[in-house]
This record gives C-alpha cells, structure tokens and sequence, in this order.
C-alpha cells in the first residue's frame, strides 16, 4: 500500500511544480469524500445514536470529574462486568469538538481526525517514496473506503474510527524503518489510537510500531544527520497516550486490560487455521474483501460473514512464507525499499491473522467488520507483490540491454505521473458517488435518518418534564431497536442539557448509570418515525 521506490533506501528528492501539483492531488483525491460526506451529514442533522451516542457521552466527559480512564462500552462482559475499550484517546481527540458543538461536535471532530489520518499517511509515504509513496497510500485509502464506505460515511463509529488510523500507522512505520526516526513518535500517536479504539487492531498495530524502529536504526546509523533522541520523544509520547488507561489498570479491582484479557479468553476462538483461510481469501484475485457483506436477516449476515474465513488456507500460508522470501532476496540484493515493504507487509498480514485467530468464537457473527481489517492488508500484500515482481522483470530486462534501458523506464515512470493521478481522481469520485448513494441508509447514522429526527423532538419533550435529579429514561416506540437508538441519543441530548437521565435499558448501565430504585421515570411515547412524541414523568413506586 506504501513504499519508497524500488530499491533505493534513500528517498528521490521532488522534482518541482509537478511534484507539488500531484502532490495536492493525492490529499484532496483522499481528503475530499471525507469532508463532503461530513458536510453532507452535518446538514441533515446528523446526531449521535446507538454507539456513537456512548462516545459522544465519554468525549463529552473529559473535561469533567467523570473524564473515562478507558474506551467504549464494548459488546462483551466478564460475568456480571462490563468491559471497554483499551483507553480513551478517541474520547480526547474529540473532547473539544464536542464541547464546542454537543449536538454534531463528535461527527466534524471525528472527520478532522480522519482527515489528519488520511493527511499523515500520504506525508509519511512522500518522505521516502515521492510520489510513487504518496499516490500509492492516497490509493490504498480510497480502494479500503470503496469497499467499506462505512468507514468515511460515519467516522464516529470506533471500528471505522480506528481504521485510518491503522493505514496511518502502517504508512508512518514505512517512514521510521527507511531510518526516518521523527516519525516514529506520529507512528505511537496512530498505533494508540488504532488500539484503544478497537482492541481487535491490537496485534497489527503495536507489531508494525515495534518493529518500524528496529529496521529504521539500522538505515538510520548510516544517516549523518541520524537523531536517536527520537526514539526517546516516541517513548515519552507512548507513556503520555498510554497513562490513563494503566493508571485505571493499577487501581480497578480488577482492571479493565484485565477484563479484555478474560473476555478474550473466556471460550474457544476462530483458530490459526481459520485466520490463514481469512487471509488467503483476502489476497486472492478478486479478493473477498471486494464483496459487500449482505445486509439482509441473520442468515444472510452469517453466511456473509462465515465466507470471509472460507478461503484456501495454503493460501495463507504461502503470502507469508512469499513475502519473507522477498525480503529476504532484497536485502540480500540491497533493494533496501522493497526489502522493509515485504517486511512490514509480513508483519501486517502476521498482525491480522493473529486478529482473526483470537476472536472468540461466541463472537462469530461479530466478524461482520473483519473485512475492514483484511482490506488494508490485501492492498499491502498486493502492493509488495507487483513492486517485486516490478523489480524482477527490471532485472531480467537490465541484462541484455545497456544503460538507456534505466534512462527509458525513469521516463515512462515520470510520464505515469499524471495517468496516476487521473486513477486517484476517478477513485475519488467514483467514492463520492457511491458514498452519496448510501446516505439515506443507516450506514450514517448506525440505525436511519428517522430515529434521529424523532431523537430532537423527543430529548425536548423529555427534557421539559425531567427532575433535577437523576431519573429513569424510558423510550416506548414501535420496536426494541428503534426504541433503543432513540433512548442512547435521547439519553445523551440530556446529558448535555446538564440533566441525569438513566436509560432503563440494562446495556445503557455501564454508561449513563443504573437507574435509581424506585426514582421518578421520564416516559417518552414515540409512536414512529411519523408520529406526535408525548412525555410525561411518572412518580417512583
């Protein structure tokens, strides 16, 4: 997905306005669906439900007495405990955003954030690719958003949320192995965020951040300028990013990275070999992740989902023995650029099938975003196999020609400039249509534009008759889903309001606080999307 070009360790410096121009293209080909879906959803009144409405809640919090220690609410528990994310970065990237603007604060931070994300990746690439680095990562995150628009239609979502910061972290370790160290402490910054966002990207991530700076040591002693100081600047960042989270480690009884732990281990898991089958199926010709998961019933969604973990595990097995072979022959050969891709391409794919292997198997159906994982790593794998295949043919063809067969492949490459950036260009907008086809669905909003209408009038009807005091939440409407995502958003709209509303949902415990035994309950009548809310409060028993 990212790379210097084929076999130098140093980097090409830009070769003027044409750099500049393509470069311009590469961020706003990336950059823009991002800023129009937000701007589209901004105007149609997007608010934050279901899951968004419990990160809203947490951003919102941080500047409080409450500010979390950890993540979201996550969809497992330990006994009679529930369990959360890794940590709160995502709530701190968002806290201002949300403060500033309650109501949509967490949808434009959480777009500005993406955008940084996207932004890094390219920056990182350029540095030691040119522009071959950087369209190859503005490339990889449009292929990733193409085939899982969910990850620019609602950014809130954690799982979308940490998914560019995981192609961040990738593009920016590529940067730090080329001995780029000042990189190193943006790659802590990503990897965390990737992490205590969505636990699942933990093996990706931290290996990719691990490794990047063992690599880049060793091309960074060669480097006059070399700056060791800046391993050190990562690790001061790494404890910074890192404190709350152990700090609630060290004092929960017991902690929350304790309870991840248990959760994980709590029954049997997908298995190595299902996890090569999933990573087989991800770098076929076409690859699986290519494909929609279906949205219809159960069925339908398990069948979806079972097929992402059904392709052929030799498969597997043979991306991760062909990719330490390349890396190995290009070290050997001194192609130092292709030699640290397949490498961080192995650690990747390794990182993913360790992702897969661990998922409880209780937990299957929840594989449904497993394909946003697989996305970026096909991309990858597919990128290291073309450059070394690039590389061989170069080799072959180098031997029976002399020097102008170099001299004729620089210039066909400087030509590729603009074909490639008309690639980008058509990828964008092929995203912008696509995206701007799927707004009126539930991809947005995690559960439809008509929840979120009814949310505003009901959160003011609710508010209107609320006690001082903390009160029971209860949202009666057409069904339990629908409810449910207006009871979060409702529940949230108060909060910021300064009232204490405690939805009498159980899974809303964790996060608004169980209700008070035999306090006054706040009634919301939602008849449906169409209908006249009423709410009235009704006395404790």
């Amino acid at each position: 997905m990212t790379a210097a070009h084929a076999g130098d360790a140093v980097s090409r410096p830009p070769d003027g306005r044409e750099d500049t121009a393509l470069r311009i293209v590469c961020h706003l080909a990336a950059e823009l669906p991002l800023v129009v879906f937000g701007i589209a959803e901004l105007a149609r009144g997007w608010r934050p439900l279901f899951d968004n409405a419990d990160l809203a809640l947490r951003s919102y919090q941080v500047f409080s007495a409450r500010s979390p220690l950890v993540g979201h609410q996550m969809a497992v528990s330990v006994g009679s405990r529930a369990v959360f994310g890794p940590g709160p970065l995502q709530s701190w990237v968002l806290a201002v955003p949300v403060r500033i603007d309650p109501a949509q604060g967490a949808l434009w931070g959480s777009v500005v954030a993406a955008v940084v994300a996207t932004a890094l990746a390219i920056e990182a690439t350029w540095s030691v690719g040119g522009w071959r680095g950087g369209a190859a990562a503005a490339g990889g995150v449009l292929v990733v958003a193409l085939v899982r628009p969910e990850v620019v239609l609602d950014p809130v979502w954690n799982v979308w949320f940490a998914e560019l910061f995981l192609v961040a972290t990738f593009a920016t370790a590529v940067a730090v192995a080329h001995g780029r160290l000042r990189w190193w402490p943006v790659t802590v910054v990503t990897a965390s965020i990737a992490v205590q966002s969505q636990a699942a990207f933990a093996p990706p991530a931290v290996a990719l951040c691990l490794i990047a700076p063992v690599l880049g040591l060793v091309l960074a002693r060669r480097n006059p300028t070399f700056r060791p100081g800046w391993l050190l600047v990562g690790c001061g960042v790494g404890a910074l990013v890192w404190a709350a989270p152990l700090a609630q480690e060290f004092t929960g009884e017991p902690g929350n990275l304790t309870l991840l732990a248990r959760a994980g281990a709590s029954g049997p898991t997908i298995g190595v070999t299902r996890a090569l089958r999933a990573l087989g199926g991800a770098t076929g010709v076409p690859p699986d992740w290519l494909h929609a998961l279906p949205t219809g019933g159960g069925l339908a969604q398990f069948y979806g989902v079972a097929g992402l973990v059904q392709g052929p595990e030799w498969r597997g097995l043979a991306v991760l023995g062909v990719l330490a072979t390349i890396g190995a022959v290009a070290t050997v050969t001194g192609r130092t650029g292709l030699a640290v891709q397949a490498a961080l391409t192995l650690v990747f794919a390794a990182g993913a099938v360790v992702t897969v292997a661990t998922i409880p198997t209780a937990q299957f159906l929840v594989l449904g975003y497993l394909g946003v994982v697989l996305a970026p790593v096909g991309v990858a794998v597919a990128f290291t196999l073309v450059w070394a295949a690039a590389d061989v043919a170069r080799s072959v063809a180098g031997r029976h020609r002399d020097g102008s067969f170099d001299a004729a492949l620089e210039a066909v490459t400087r030509a590729a400039r603009w074909p490639v950036a008309a690639v980008l260009a058509g990828l964008s907008v092929a995203l912008l249509v696509s995206g701007l086809g799927q707004l009126d669905g539930t991809a947005p909003t995690l559960s439809g534009w008509s929840a979120v209408r009814v949310t505003d009038e009901a959160a003011s009807a609710a508010a209107a008759v609320a006690p001082a005091g903390p009160f029971r939440l209860r949202i009666d409407g057409p069904s339990d889903t629908f409810s449910f995502a207006v009871e979060t958003g409702v529940a949230y709209q108060l909060v910021t309001r300064g009232l204490d509303p405690r939805p009498t949902t159980p899974i809303g415990y964790p996060t608004f606080g169980r209700p008070p035994a035999g306090g006054p309950t706040v009634v919301v009548e939602v008849p449906g999307p169409d209908g006249t809310v009423r709410a009235y409060r009704r006395a404790g028993a």
